[in-house]
C-alpha cells in the first residue's frame, strides 16, 4: 500500500459506482457538475497557504478502527503533515519521513507522485487523468457526495474514493483500498495564513530532533 497524506474510510453504501462502472471508463467520462464542484473546492489550495486540521480513522479488516488527529501545512509544492506516530516534511524536492516512536528519519527524493501520493495529489484530485468522477447525490445535511473510480494508474490499489463538499468547501475524503483497508479523513478546520515559516515547517533540521537516527534513501 502506497503511503498517503490523506487516508480514507467508511464509504456510504447508498452511493456506489458499481452499477455505473461500464459507463465510466476514462477521465473524460467524468460528470461535469462533479468536476466543477471539485475544481471550486480545490482552487484555494493551489493559490494560498493552507493549514488543514483533520481527524483520521483507519480500519484494517478484522481490527478495530484507529482514530487520530492531524494537521497539514501546505504552501505551493511544500508541505508538512503531522500525525501522532509520524510526520512527513517536504520542500518540494526532498521528503523527510519522521517515525516518532523509534525517532528515525528517512530521506527520499520527492517523486511527483510516481511512487508516492502527496498532499498535492489529493488536493487536486479533480485534475487527475486516472480517476473518473460522478456526482452521487446530496445528503440531508447539505453535503454533496462525489465518488471517484480509480482507473489504471497511481490509484489502482484503491477500489473507490468518496469526497464530501459542503458550501463549496471540502468536508471529507474517504477511500477504500482493494485489500479492504478503509480510511476516513474528515476536515475539522481550514485556515489560510498570510505567511508560513518555510525553514521551520518545510525543511528538516537534525538539531531539533535530539538522538534522531537519519537514513538517506535517495537514489541519486
Amino acid at each position: 500500500m502506497k503511503p498517503l497524506f490523506i487516508l480514507v474510510v467508511v464509504l456510504l453504501s447508498a452511493f456506489s459506482l458499481s452499477t455505473a462502472q461500464s459507463q465510466y471508463l476514462s477521465a473524460k467520462d467524468s460528470d461535469p457538475e462533479a468536476i466543477s464542484m471539485l475544481t471550486k473546492a480545490g482552487q484555494s489550495f493551489g493559490s494560498k497557504n493552507a493549514q488543514i486540521n483533520f481527524k483520521l480513522k483507519v480500519t484494517m479488516p478484522g481490527n478495530a478502527p484507529v482514530t487520530s488527529e492531524g494537521v497539514l501545512y501546505q504552501s505551493g509544492k511544500s508541505y508538512n503533515l503531522q500525525l501522532k506516530d509520524y510526520a512527513i516534511i517536504s520542500d518540494g524536492k526532498t521528503r523527510w519521513v519522521h517515525l516518532k516512536g523509534p525517532n528515525e528519519v528517512n530521506i527520499y527524493n520527492e517523486s511527483n507522485g510516481q511512487d508516492w501520493i502527496s498532499p498535492q495529489d489529493f488536493l487536486s484530485l479533480h485534475t487527475a487523468d486516472d480517476l473518473v468522477f460522478v456526482l452521487a447525490g446530496t445528503r440531508a445535511d447539505g453535503v454533496s457526495i462525489i465518488e471517484g473510480k480509480p482507473l489504471k494508474g497511481r490509484f489502482e490499489e484503491y477500489s473507490k474514493f468518496t469526497i464530501g463538499i459542503k458550501n463549496g468547501v471540502l468536508s471529507f475524503i474517504n477511500a477504500l483500498s482493494s485489500d479492504g483497508m478503509r480510511q476516513d479523513m474528515s476536515i475539522t478546520s481550514i485556515t489560510y495564513p498570510a505567511t508560513m515559516d518555510a525553514q521551520k515547517l518545510f525543511t528538516f533540521n537534525k538539531a531539533s530532533y535530539p538522538g534522531v537516527y537519519v537514513e538517506d534513501l535517495r537514489l541519486d
